[in-house]
């Protein structure tokens, strides 16, 4: 009966899969009747764009970025979808979780899914008339950067240990069970693709703000500093962030609020207030993907319901106005900051920007946060957050019921860091551009600037740098590969996670106990029913045998 089973559902499988591949377009005519005029070349292409939003639940993939930092030492996931989020930062994936796969499933059907999509718009589109040819290269242009995208967004999840089945084309049913290409021959296909992109005279360096969630040259070298930093190529990281910088066309937002926040223009690059063409930070967005930031973050004290927990180690990570870490202050320091964040007032701008901490009042109107209270926000209360720290950063008190707040995919000061890790990487710490640019994001945020009389050995420019690049990108999306590019896992996703000092009690929430086994939790499992559909596709060495 087992064996029935199992053939059957091959066979199910299979047919499926084939009748995907044998697909004539996008939406079921013929390639005869339908790859015809520009417009028919434009459908196929908007089809192609499935980008992940900031806070969207209800979309597919389920790829919501500020959900998927549940994956890292910055936050807990606790929502009661996308199960797979929590067991994957606490470690207890394993390769036959069925409660764990539908997300994972879900996310390789629909890039792969995707880059079909792609491969037949760029095998097809030559048949259709154009008035405009630079408009035709224009749409390759884009749509080749879509597919080395959804190459990266699996490469880094599943395949960046032992690679993934690289598809340039769209596949025929002969062709159903392909093998994984090395991670290098990954790596030089996609950098590949986006110079290819890149050498397409009609595609524009930087569209216009009203176009921001389109492929352009910007995005495509964004993508390859990307690309080539995660995977150590620092030269080539290097020289393409360098291109955006030297370009002249992007720079820190700075808003026109004139209040006495330290941290408003910090603040205000998140808020509607930024979405407008004089926000010249914004490189690739997701338009409206962080509309239910206030519904997933808020808690259940302004009728919401908190999904996303910031940890105190998230919390503990941002230094004091002075420039100094509660490690540099001593274990007295440590204990004061850790019961009570908001000592003082006494750190730097940017947490009170992002995370809203116990008895916060500044967030909204008539609001006070207490979860040490009796009320509905207190901890272990449904839709509270169980750490006593909420996430404030996405969520704009004045757009709490339009709901129209962008999300950015890549912004400007990921491209200033990456082209600062380069230099630390390749042994030039001391290059004026570190501090410049460290300082010029730090200045931005109201932060306090370092000096090179300070950080003066490589040692200590990493580790500030880290820092920076962790509180100011946070929740954005980096910090997932972060933790593996810098093989921190061990360090950072192992042990107890805690939320803040309950002052009742004088201990701090414990959260979960996470365990990161080396060697296997750098990337997810790949999906069973992939594995049992193409016998030349292994599962990651971690997974195999016995979790």
């Amino acid at each position: 009966m087992k064996n029935t089973l199992l053939l059957s559902t091959l066979i199910v499988l299979l047919s499926g899969c084939s009748d995907f591949l044998t697909r004539d377009n996008p939406f079921g005519a013929t390639d005869d009747t339908f790859w015809k005029t520009s417009g028919e070349v434009e459908s196929a292409l908007n089809l192609c764009y499935s980008l992940p939003s900031g806070s969207l639940h209800y979309t597919s993939p389920y790829a919501s970025i500020i959900h998927y930092e549940g994956f890292t030492d910055n936050t807990y996931h606790g929502a009661d979808f996308g199960g797979f989020i929590t067991t994957i930062g606490n470690s207890t994936i394993t390769s036959d979780s069925p409660n764990s796969f539908g997300g994972i499933t879900e996310v390789w059907n629909a890039y792969y899914k995707n880059i079909r999509n792609c491969c037949r718009m760029l095998e097809n589109m030559d048949k259709a008339y154009f008035i405009d040819p630079n408009e035709k290269e224009r749409m390759r242009g884009e749509c080749i950067i879509l597919r080395a995208y959804y190459h990266w967004e699996l490469f880094k999840y599943f395949g960046y240990k032992e690679g993934i089945p690289v598809v340039d084309h769209a596949l025929s049913p002969n062709e159903n069970f392909m093998e994984r290409s090395t991670p290098e021959a990954v790596t030089d296909f996609m950098l590949a693709e986006l110079d290819r992109a890149l050498a397409i005279e009609a595609l524009p360096f930087k569209y216009e703000d009203a176009k921001k969630d389109r492929m352009d040259k910007a995005v495509a070298l964004s993508l390859k500093s990307i690309i080539a930093l995660n995977t150590k190529r620092y030269d080539v990281s290097r020289q393409a962030a360098a291109e955006i910088i030297n370009s002249g066309r992007y720079e820190l937002f700075y808003t026109h609020a004139e209040d006495d926040d330290p941290a408003r223009n910090f603040r205000d690059l998140f808020r509607t207030v930024s979405m407008d063409g004089a926000n010249k930070e914004r490189i690739l967005i997701k338009p409206a993907g962080c509309k239910e930031a206030y519904f997933r973050f808020s808690g259940p004290g302004l009728g919401q319901q908190c999904t996303s927990w910031p940890t105190l180690d998230f919390v503990n990570a941002f230094e004091t106005k002075q420039g100094k870490t509660l490690d540099e202050l001593g274990a007295d320091s440590l204990d004061i900051y850790t019961k009570d964040p908001l000592y003082n007032d006494n750190r730097d701008p940017r947490l009170y920007a992002t995370i809203v901490m116990p008895y916060d009042n500044t967030t909204f109107e008539q609001y006070t946060y207490d979860p040490w209270g009796e009320g509905p926000e207190a901890v272990g209360r449904p839709n509270a957050s169980r750490s006593g720290f909420m996430l404030k950063k996405f969520y704009d008190p004045q757009d709490r019921t339009s709901q129209r707040n962008d999300y950015m995919i890549i912004r400007y000061a990921e491209i200033l860091l990456n082209y600062v890790e380069c230099l630390i990487e390749t042994g030039q710490y001391n290059h004026a551009d570190v501090l410049n640019y460290i300082n010029d994001i730090r200045k931005r945020a109201g932060q306090q600037p370092v000096t090179a009389a300070e950080y003066n050995s490589e040692e200590k420019i990493r580790k500030l740098y880290r820092r920076e690049r962790r509180i100011e990108l946070a929740f954005e999306g980096t910090r997932y590969m972060d933790i593996r590019r810098w093989d921190i896992g061990e360090a950072t996703m192992n042990g107890p996670i805690y939320g803040a000092v309950n002052p009742v009690t004088g201990k701090k929430v414990q959260i979960e106990i996470r365990q990161f086994r080396k060697n296997k939790n750098e990337v997810w499992p790949i999906p069973e029913s992939e594995i049992l559909a193409n016998p030349n596709l292994r599962q990651n060495q971690g997974y195999v045998g016995k979790d």
